[in-house]
């Protein structure tokens, strides 16, 4: 069993790091700072996160998602063919993204992801993974001007994501992680969904994960099992009935387990979550599970998402 996090840490104004975040941002975008200054306080703040989760005991790590604004922008602001309009709220949360909207076929020129990855890696002994939003999820939270129909455009991210994750994959990221958190809303076309995903992974000779969180999956992890991934990640916090989904799914992949609730502050005891863990080794070995927070971690402030991070490597060193 091993423990990691969806992603992201927080970054909020009132936490440890956010207050210094926010205000070079804030100071970049009035031009009284330059990139190069940006980024060597995005370095300084990502080097300090993957020591916090060195000190919580965590088997695999994340850069925190520092620069990143949501999910999608990132990937969006550096494929030709998108702009990013006003504010839109993300999902079922109290906070807001900035909409893409595609306005021709998307081109990537150049990685994205691959210099924050670089440098993450370098700041620590620790595996680290590559975070990638998967192609569902980019499209469902565009405004697509260009193709007007969902299955080209969900083709056309998934060949960008696929180009991203070979270019990860070659510079030594050990492990690629799809978000897919969209699957969790409204009523997803599962075969295409799939096939996406089959492509975004095509030729990625590391392992894969397929992480969905928020919303309900309404009977999708059997499906789900044909995509070409190694992981499939679970909220059972946002829907406490998929603990039943789990354990009536016929597993042919290792599962990743969201079970510390992510947007709430109360703390899960040990024995909470070793109860859970007892329900879910009955279907899956321990040596094919992992476990995390829900979903990640910029919901909470900062000493609370401590505390769950420190709860989580403890449930996990008691059980073992």
């Amino acid at each position: 069993m091993l423990s990691t996090m969806v992603g992201s840490f927080p970054k909020v104004a009132e936490t440890r790091y956010g207050k210094g975040l926010i205000g070079a941002i804030n100071r970049w975008q009035r031009k009284e700072s330059s990139d190069a200054e940006l980024e060597q306080t995005c370095q300084t703040i990502t080097r300090a996160v993957i020591q916090e989760q060195e000190e919580a005991g965590l088997d695999l790590l994340t850069d925190g998602q520092i620069r990143w604004e949501d999910l999608v922008t990132p990937l969006a602001r550096k494929l030709d063919g998108f702009e990013i309009e006003g504010l839109t709220r993300y999902f079922d949360n109290n906070v807001y993204y900035r909409r893409p909207i595609l306005q021709k076929a998307p081109v990537r020129k150049q990685p994205i992801f691959l210099s924050d990855y670089l440098f993450a890696r370098s700041c620590t002994s620790k595996p680290v993974k590559a975070v990638l939003p998967g192609p569902y999820t980019v499209v469902k939270l565009t405004e697509d001007r260009y193709y007007k129909r969902e299955l080209p455009f969900l083709r056309s991210i998934a060949e960008i994501l696929n180009e991203e994750a070979r270019t990860l994959a070659k510079a030594g990221a050990i492990f690629i992680q799809f978000d897919e958190p969209a699957l969790g809303f409204g009523t997803p076309p599962l075969k295409q969904v799939v096939e996406a995903i089959n492509i975004a992974t095509e030729g990625v000779n590391v392992k894969t994960g397929l992480m969905t969180y928020f919303g309900t999956l309404n009977g999708q992890l059997q499906a789900l099992q044909k995509a070409h991934v190694d992981q499939i990640g679970v909220d059972v916090v946002s829907d406490p009935k998929a603990i039943g989904s789990v354990r009536r799914t016929k597993w042919t992949k290792e599962l990743s387990l969201g079970c510390l609730d992510a947007r709430n502050t109360k703390l899960e005891s040990v024995t909470e979550l070793h109860a859970l863990f007892d329900v879910v080794t009955k279907v899956i070995p321990v040596d094919r599970l992992s476990v995390h927070p829900s979903c990640g971690l910029e919901f909470l402030p900062y000493e609370q998402a401590r505390q769950k991070l420190n709860r989580l490597t403890e449930a996990v060193r008691r059980y073992r």
